[in-house]
């Protein structure tokens, strides 16, 4: 069973608030994908925070980069792999961002 998104869903937009959303997988391709789903390494963002504009996700490499690491951290910090969590994270993704 999926856990839950490691990003609130019920704000719409996680960068805007717009209500009309999409799911993004934070990290995607190599298999991550179905991780990402697996994990909770999803976000609700809006189109132009997703893929349609210079600021979209897709597109900024500070945004994409952002929501890479901060994920990562959120992902330590819920499965209690503080001290490990670099391993831990690297063993389950095949890469870390921190």
């Amino acid at each position: 069973m999926p856990k839950p998104s490691l990003y609130p869903t019920d704000r719409g937009c996680f960068v805007c608030g717009n209500p009309d959303t999409v799911t993004h997988h934070i990290y995607p391709g190599y298999g991550r994908r179905d991780i990402s789903d697996e994990e909770g390494c999803t976000v609700r963002l809006c189109n132009f925070h997703h893929n349609m504009s210079d600021h979209g996700v897709h597109a900024d490499r500070r945004l994409d980069s952002f929501f890479r690491e901060d994920c990562q951290r959120r992902w330590e910090e819920r499965e209690g792999t503080s001290g490990d969590g670099h391993r831990a994270f690297l063993e389950r993704f095949h890469i870390t961002y921190l």
